[in-house]
């Protein structure tokens, strides 16, 4: 591969690249006297503890491309904002800090951005997440501090449904939001904060008493993931891991235009699979890509043929139970495109035009990227720029039985890349 065809890291949260870990050490106290003895030891193994509990679990660009939103593994939410000099000649890689925190007691199951965030007008620029037993949260991204609550609750239980995953996507204009929870879709406005609740919900079984007796239709299952179709149609398409896509009109709010089950299908046999993490449209709103977990690729389906498996992408080597984020580019006219993943071997990958031929595929590049897995590969909305997360649970037992000589293997970082091998229009050369 030419020197020219790698991407260059031009930020990221650790200063030293080859020392990803490096940073994980700072919070370890000071050793009393009687620990002097042991301190290399002792040192290390907390570098290790710490370092280890606090991976990066997602990325996301905001629509302006000025800011990063990430979830850690210490349920904290952070924002990044890139500095205005990214891409101007240095002699190393700039180091990211944190411009925000806000910080929760409890994981966070999903998180999106206003869909028309700008950094030149601060009242957009706004998230929402949701909190595992607490009500729906819209932050500011600048600042941690809570803007408005909305709440799902259980009308039988009267506890908190923390949605699995939630869009905000700009066909509504802004003032409207999707959440997916076990079996339900619901519609928010955001201007009716509080214990009011959705102002539509939509079942993705017709009922419990039905689905009992058989005459249930739809899907049941979490709904994990949901994507907008892109072409203004007004399709929404959902996920569940029960492994499961179901297709909605009206944005998600009108009648259900279709179901059907991923599992029993050719590709099953090849990459795997044990349910849905995230859908993403192509370009044109023909194809639907479906990325699980516990799969080695990602599946295509031919949505003018509700059902229908195109073909696959192989060797993603994403054979986990977390959730790897990938994301699909636009690269030409007549809807070419490219999808971009990342691997649990620390390597970035890319199909070019998936949809152009049926059956298994292999990526045209790959680059290694980081030193664990790659939980998110994410493109910058206007060029070509993108971000990866990086970083894996590790039990206790794995750390404890690592050599005390040796140094923490631990990559948890976030990286910005330029890719100057991306023309124009996002076509590698």
């Amino acid at each position: 591969m030419l020197e020219d065809s790698m991407p260059i890291c031009v930020a990221s949260t650790c200063h030293n690249s080859d020392d990803d870990a490096h940073s994980s050490s700072i919070n370890a106290r000071s050793p009393s006297p009687q620990d002097q003895g042991s301190l290399p030891r002792t040192v290390k193994q907390r570098a290790r503890k710490s370092s280890h509990l606090n991976y990066f679990k997602s990325a996301e660009w905001s629509a302006d491309g000025t800011t990063i939103l990430t979830d850690s593994a210490d349920h904290h939410v952070r924002t990044w904002i890139l500095p205005l000099d990214l891409l101007e000649e240095k002699t190393s890689h700039q180091e990211l800090l944190p411009y925000s925190v806000l910080p929760s007691a409890e994981p966070t199951y999903a998180t999106t951005m206003y869909p028309f965030y700008s950094l030149q007008d601060p009242s957009t620029t706004l998230f929402l997440s949701s909190v595992r037993d607490h009500p729906i949260r819209l932050a500011s991204a600048l600042s941690p501090t809570s803007v408005a609550s909305y709440s799902l609750v259980n009308p039988m239980t009267e506890a908190f449904i923390t949605p699995h995953s939630m869009i905000y996507p700009s066909v509504l204009g802004g003032t409207h939001f999707l959440t997916g929870s076990d079996s339900l879709i619901c519609l928010f406005d955001v201007s009716r904060p509080g214990n009011d609740g959705p102002v539509a919900s939509m079942p993705t079984i017709p009922s419990k008493r039905k689905q009992v007796v058989g005459g249930g239709v739809g899907m049941k299952g979490i709904v994990s993931a949901m994507a907008m179709d892109p072409t203004g149609a007004g399709i929404l398409a959902a996920g569940t891991f029960t492994r499961h896509v179901g297709l909605y009109g009206s944005h998600g709010t009108g009648e259900s235009l279709g179901t059907f089950s991923i599992a029993k299908t050719e590709a099953n046999r090849h990459i795997g699979g044990r349910g849905i993490t995230q859908l993403l449209w192509s370009p044109c709103g023909r194809y639907l890509y479906v990325a699980e977990r516990k799969s080695d690729g990602v599946l295509i389906y031919d949505i003018r043929v509700t059902g229908q498996l195109l073909g696959w992408l192989k060797g993603r080597k994403a054979l986990t139970n977390q959730r790897m984020k990938i994301d699909v580019v636009a690269s030409g006219d007549g809807g070419s495109h490219e999808i971009w993943a990342g691997g649990t071997d620390g390597c970035m990958r890319v199909w070019q035009d998936p949809t152009h031929s049926s059956g298994a595929q292999e990526p045209k590049w790959e680059w290694r990227v980081h030193g664990e897995s790659v939980s998110s590969t994410v493109l910058h909305p206007l060029g070509n720029i993108a971000a990866t997360t990086s970083g894996q649970r590790h039990y206790d037992n794995d750390v404890a039985s690592t050599s005390s000589l040796s140094a923490p293997v631990v990559d948890n970082s976030l990286k910005v890349w330029y890719m100057p091998f991306l023309s124009t229009n996002n076509v590698i050369d």
